[in-house]
């Protein structure tokens, strides 16, 4: 069976229909989402990208062609990306302006180069395993301005029309361990207004890239036993939290990420997740799957993750540990718990919050729940 995985960087979740926006069109992400498993609450461990594809490409290629293709600099030159048959740089966007049309930009040439790369393999007797990766939205921003506007009210601010990502953080000062919304600060409104219509004008062209592909999956260009993956490395933050741009601090935007897992003969369709679902698991899966033939038997997969597609079992971890330069977090079915620790921020602190119904984190209820913060702090001390 061949694996096709597309994995973007800087792909934030909010900003998909399928996740609950409702200003943003995304047919074909839309599309995409009810042909595929949809994981609500997949996590990523680290926000180092280095550590995070060290666990990711613990696949067995004796039975594939493995091939690679990224834009990315630090994923091509990866200790383990020599274990791939074949390896190809994109070459990333280096241009000063936007570009002005949608096939001129990274994703739609990075798609293509994809679509190429795979129909090279499909024709061999051996399956193969594609797997893309674009720096995404923590890349250069080449969206074109038409695509920026198209999401601009009449009374809204002119969208963010650079190329570099945008960047903001808040002013910290010596006191601000001690404030009570210590991770919130106030950025112009108008500011926020605009990176986030420079930003769905990338999601817009995505999705309009997207349509091609999915169309090559659907009529079978691609092979009739084809597995896609599409899913992000890590978010990008939006104004949540004081910050705007691409920070690796450990809060929803950044570590909660879209997984869609679209199987050849329709398995799993439009089936949605609740459970903890770590992107490590994924290495998991993909390790297990390279071993199936053909859809006829995909379901043998011996990966905790069909247990949750067909409902044997609601939950396949209790917790999970998220690990920063600047924070940790321990994340339960019921809690986001974030621990800074001493020497980074004064004294440290800490902050809770409930899940699933706080899903950007916006209500620290730590000293609320004693009890709670106890009993998760012990966890971060074994």
């Amino acid at each position: 069976m061949n694996i096709f995985c597309l994995s973007i960087d800087g792909f934030h979740s909010g900003m998909i229909g399928a996740y609950g926006n409702s200003w943003i069109q995304t047919p074909s992400l839309d599309r995409l989402a009810s042909q595929s498993v949809l994981f609500d609450r997949c996590y990523v461990e680290t926000l180092d990208l280095s550590l995070l594809f060290d666990s990711l490409w613990r696949f067995r290629q004796q039975k594939e062609r493995t091939v690679l293709l990224t834009d990315d600099n630090d994923i091509f030159f990866h200790a383990k990306a020599n274990n791939f048959d074949k390896r190809y740089r994109l070459k990333p966007f280096e241009s000063q302006e936007p570009v002005s049309s949608l096939e001129e930009t990274q994703f739609f040439t990075a798609f293509a180069a994809a679509l190429d790369l795979f129909r090279e393999q499909k024709h061999s007797s051996k399956p193969c395993f594609l797997w893309t990766h674009l720096q995404g939205f923590r890349g250069r921003w080449d969206f074109p301005i038409s695509y920026r506007e198209s999401h601009r009210g009449d009374e809204d601010p002119v969208p963010y029309s650079g190329v570099e990502i945008p960047y903001f953080k808040p002013p910290y000062g010596k006191l601000a361990p001690k404030q009570p919304n210590r991770n919130v600060t106030t950025i112009d409104p108008d500011k926020i207004q605009s990176v986030m219509e420079g930003y769905s004008g990338g999601v817009a062209v995505l999705d309009h890239a997207l349509a091609g592909l999915l169309d090559s999956l659907e009529n079978g260009e691609l092979g009739d036993e084809t597995l896609f993956l599409l899913f992000s490395t890590r978010g990008f933050s939006l104004g949540e939290h004081g910050r705007i741009g691409a920070d690796n601090y450990l809060y929803s935007e950044n570590v909660q990420i879209p997984l869609c897992v679209r199987f050849p003969d329709g398995f799993g369709a439009s089936v949605r997740i609740p459970a903890l679902f770590g992107l490590s698991d994924l290495a998991s899966f993909l390790n297990n799957v390279n071993n199936v033939n053909n859809v006829n038997n995909i379901s043998d997969n011996k990966s905790p993750f069909f247990d949750l597609v067909q409902e044997k079992t609601e939950i396949i971890h209790e917790r999970l540990r998220l690990t920063g330069r600047k924070d940790s977090v321990l994340v339960t079915p019921d809690w986001f718990f974030r621990k800074v620790p001493e020497g980074y921020m004064s004294d440290g602190y800490i902050e809770l919050y409930v899940k699933p119904d706080d899903r950007w984190e916006t209500n620290n209820v730590a000293d609320r729940c004693p009890e709670i913060v106890e009993e998760l702090t012990l966890y971060f001390e074994k």
